[in-house]
């Protein structure tokens, strides 16, 4: 009889699936709700910056019909002078998820050891464990920080690579700079940091590293960078890596041979010029955190003050049933139960309408939850 389990690799039958949020067409089908609101995956409440959808749209009617630029030669030129760096610093992929699979195609080998948060994006471990890396993982401080300290003391000879997501998602928290000097000071060089910087763009802190001015002195530093969250287009599918030119070059040698779509190519170049869209992506974002912040504390429900575009909120009960009732009332959010936290909630920042449609949401499904009454802030 054939068995595929005696043909797949030990390392990935052993790993978990990746867990998404639900999307709005499955929601659709499982409820027969159609007036629906998503803020489960931390998207653009403005959806994609127009500039990039005209791009596009252009580049579909004309281009379609062509493969892509291979090398995305004239997206890296444009990175190179929107950074201030070389256009051989710059790796580009299908989205953020697809840079830190070519980084670990490219540098863990098996029982290597990747030193991550016991809370943090998903994609590492997964990677990691595909690779039959090693996950070291480090547990969050009491206030849902990554632990800089913990990181430091689980360096060791076989340390490969090292994954800090800042701000960190779910929590929405950030490492300082300060620890940011201190991990960076501590690691071997036979060791790699990753600076996953998808929601940079909406921090505010005086406190984040800015980490490009590492770059020339670090040659083990890669930094992460997405189109995903501030310019709107996650459906799209572009990321990219920024690194040594050396880093760059292995990297090269891994990729697909057509990563990134004509599409997104256009869309992303685009992009780059609309600050108005930045502007105010970024600023509907700020008002929104501070909107979701009262209505939470009116309800008495912890919350942790996020840097990103969502707030992940602790309702002190299983939060799962919570999900449930809120998804009958139209409103998608993430249960963080994958992430072993079954008493949090992740929720994006949407509009002020949609910000409003889910605090009213959750407030109903607290009343109806049984026992449910809201715990102290």
């Amino acid at each position: 009889m054939f068995e595929v389990s005696k043909l797949v690799r030990p390392c990935i039958l052993a790993r978990k699936e990746y867990v998404p949020g639900k999307p709005i067409e499955e929601v659709m089908r499982e409820t027969g709700i159609t007036d629906l609101i998503k803020v489960a995956s931390n998207e653009n409440a403005l959806g994609a910056s127009p500039l990039a959808l005209e791009a596009m749209i252009s580049e579909i009617r004309n281009s379609a019909h062509r493969y892509p630029d291979s090398l995305c030669h004239d997206f890296r030129e444009k990175l190179s002078r929107v950074h201030g760096l070389s256009a051989e610093q710059f790796f580009i992929d299908n989205g953020e998820d697809g840079v830190i699979t070519m980084l670990g195609l490219t540098f863990i080998n098996p029982k290597d050891e990747v030193i991550l948060g016991t809370v943090s994006f998903p994609a590492f471990e997964n990677i990691a464990t595909k690779m039959d890396g090693v996950c070291i993982r480090v547990p969050m401080t009491a206030d849902y920080r990554l632990d800089l300290n913990g990181f430091c003391s689980a360096l060791s000879e076989r340390t490969k690579m090292v994954f800090l997501c800042n701000p960190n998602n779910p929590t929405g928290t950030i490492v300082r700079s300060d620890e940011f000097n201190q991990l960076l000071e501590a690691l071997p060089e036979s060791a790699i940091l990753v600076s996953d910087e998808a929601y940079c763009d909406f921090a505010d802190s005086p406190e984040y590293p800015q980490t490009l001015s590492y770059l020339s002195s670090h040659p083990n530093l890669i930094i992460l960078r997405s189109f995903s969250k501030i310019m709107g287009l996650a459906g799209v599918r572009i990321g990219y890596a920024i690194a040594n030119p050396d880093v760059v070059r292995m990297m090269l040698k891994s990729r697909e041979p057509f990563p990134v779509n004509r599409l997104a190519q256009v869309g992303a170049m685009a992009a780059l010029d609309d600050t108005e869209f930045v502007r105010r992506t970024i600023d509907v974002t700020r008002r929104g955190r501070d909107q979701l912040y009262a209505g939470f504390e009116e309800m008495g429900l912890r919350f942790f003050r996020s840097q990103a575009n969502f707030v992940m909120v602790d309702l002190g009960l299983p939060a799962q049933p919570i999900f449930q009732a809120m998804l009958m009332e139209g409103v998608i959010v993430r249960p963080l139960t994958s992430f072993d936290l079954p008493n949090c909630l992740r929720i994006t920042v949407g509009t002020p309408g949609e910000n409003r449609r889910t605090l009213q949401a959750l407030a109903k499904a607290l009343r109806g939850s049984a026992g449910a009454a809201p715990p102290p802030g």
